[in-house]
């Protein structure tokens, strides 16, 4: 595990920036070093007038979370804005954002679930690993996945980080992301069943790729799943979905996870998987629906 030392806390702590157009305190790290993935981006957002402990939600495609200028498609969740109006109205406690910055070229190749993906034959591995970008001549991946690195990262280097610098209650972890980061939170919460209470995954890309027919990796991944039963019963799980543009291929496969979920007799405060008509892949739909699964996520269970 990665040493941080007193020096290089005080440097990356320097690095706060504090804007006017944000609702709540945010304090960016502009290249957080790791022994297991590239240096990236990190924010830690929390409510204006809060001391902790915190809760920590871990929210994948950080640059796409708080401010438009920051994102490729001039959207963006508005994370800030909710939370700061549901701390305001007493709806949730102290709790704090670590929202980590994709590198765009490694996003696919840190957020595809690894196991599942080293579950798949060799034909359909390389098949992946030459996939071009919509639209695009790129890979889709630059190398094999490696989300047991990234997730080391985040669980080995960054909350103990966290542990050290800020007053948090580590019985309260939590984590989100859309699409690919909605995978790489399903894929925590079964590697790490022990550290996280709760994942919301949000318009999960299942396909892996972009389409469904002749697709062996959404099997790939209920396999997976199927036999972590004992791990998912640990946590809270919330999904959700909506039926436009990307996320028309999603029903098929999301009601193939929500049935299996029903099997194990989850309790209702433990596992919500919703549907939202009309709703296309992309932040304005996230943005609509992130209060819903904060508040699924962190409130005590009934």
């Amino acid at each position: 595990m990665m040493k941080v030392s007193k020096y290089l806390i005080f440097t990356l702590l320097l690095s706060i920036e504090l804007s006017a157009q944000l609702a709540g305190q945010l304090q960016r790290i502009p290249n957080f070093p790791s022994e297991f993935i590239e240096a990236r981006r990190v924010d830690i957002w929390t409510p204006e007038n809060s001391s902790g402990p915190y809760k920590v939600l871990f929210m994948h495609d950080g640059q796409m979370l708080f401010q438009r200028d920051s994102t490729w498609n001039g959207q963006e969740w508005g994370v800030d804005e909710s939370l700061d109006s549901l701390y305001k109205n007493g709806h949730i406690e102290d709790i704090m954002v670590v929202a980590i910055w994709n590198i765009y070229e490694h996003r696919h190749r840190n957020y595809f679930p690894q196991k599942p993906f080293e579950s798949l034959s060799q034909n359909v591995q390389d098949s992946l690993l030459t996939l071009a970008r919509p639209g695009q001549e790129k890979d889709l991946y630059s190398a094999a996945p490696n989300s047991d690195d990234y997730l080391q990262f985040i669980f080995k280097e960054l909350l103990p980080f966290l542990d050290e610098n800020y007053s948090i209650n580590k019985d309260e972890l939590y984590m989100m992301g859309s699409s690919m980061g909605g995978l790489i939170s399903m894929y925590a919460a079964m590697e790490y069943s022990r550290k996280l209470k709760g994942v919301a995954c949000l318009s999960t890309h299942w396909p892996g790729v972009f389409e469904n027919e002749n697709n062996p990796i959404p099997d790939a991944f209920i396999e997976y799943m199927s036999a972590h039963q004992r791990e998912a019963k640990r946590t809270k799980w919330y999904f959700d979905r909506g039926d436009a543009t990307l996320d028309a291929l999603y029903p098929k496969p999301q009601n193939r996870v929500d049935s299996l979920y029903r099997s194990w007799n989850f309790e209702s405060a433990q596992f919500k998987s919703m549907v939202f008509p009309g709703d296309p892949h992309e932040e304005t739909a996230w943005r609509k629906r992130f209060p819903k699964a904060v508040l699924f996520l962190l409130k005590a269970d009934e």
